[in-house]
């Protein structure tokens, strides 16, 4: 009778934790490209919530029956969900996210602008400043007579030598972004016409280096560059 009792409380502490700790999987995918979108911010209106989709669009948070989940992302209209229904922990929900676009010499381009990822990028430094401490360093320390001067202390710190690889770090992943800005999906779809895995794998092969992006700064820059390998495409398949 004993062990019966136990098996049965057991059982009710289960349910219960599972009852308040129910997470909702989700994934974001543009309603142009088909492809996932990154960066969107989750928002549970419910409990607040919040979560950030990987590069992947995939996020994880806490949700229950009846919540509303708010998606955020500039250059995307905003989208709301409500959990319904019988829903397993395991099944992952799916959000379209519509573009805000604007018509610009007969091609759709995405109305996430260069002002728009400039203010992104200088979030992003402000964030990654404050996370770890860091900031520009002078010479410091007895002077040669040569104007140049040193610290043994700057020079020897581990502390200091985490810094400056995680600046570096950093420095790369901004990089990626730029490219991934001006080579994004949504140029990239309306000159070609891909979408989904094909597009995915056109911009895998032919996506164009941060110093390439940085000497062409023009959009007929990029419409020459995406006309050229699809005729490469074309020629080798």
């Amino acid at each position: 009778m004993r062990k019966i009792v136990f098996i049965i409380v057991l059982s009710f502490i289960s349910i219960h934790t599972f009852a308040q700790s129910d997470y909702v999987y989700g994934k974001l995918i543009d309603s142009i490209t088909l492809l996932p979108v990154q960066d969107v911010q989750v928002l549970n209106v419910n409990t607040g919530e919040t979560d950030i989709t990987n590069s992947k669009g995939l996020f994880l948070l806490k949700g229950h029956l009846n919540d509303t989940l708010s998606f955020v992302r500039i250059g995307y209209q905003t989208q709301r969900f409500v959990l319904a229904g019988n829903k397993a922990a395991q099944d992952t929900i799916q959000i379209i996210l519509i573009p805000k676009t604007e018509e610009l010499k007969s091609v759709t381009v995405s109305a996430y602008s260069y002002a728009d990822y400039q203010a992104d990028s200088t979030e992003r430094r402000r964030s990654f400043e404050q996370s770890v401490g860091y900031a520009h360093h002078y010479f410091e320390g007895s002077n040669s007579g040569a104007g140049i001067g040193f610290s043994l202390d700057r020079l020897f710190s581990k502390k200091e030598k985490k810094k400056e690889n995680a600046y570096r770090i950093y420095t790369q992943y901004e990089e990626q972004r730029y490219v991934d800005f001006r080579f994004n999906p949504i140029i990239v779809h309306s000159y070609t016409g891909l979408r989904g895995d094909s597009l995915q794998q056109f911009i895998n092969r032919y996506q164009p280096s941060y110093k390439w992006l940085r000497s062409h700064k023009t959009s007929d820059d990029i419409f020459y560059y995406i006309n050229d390998k699809m005729k490469e495409l074309e020629n080798k398949n």
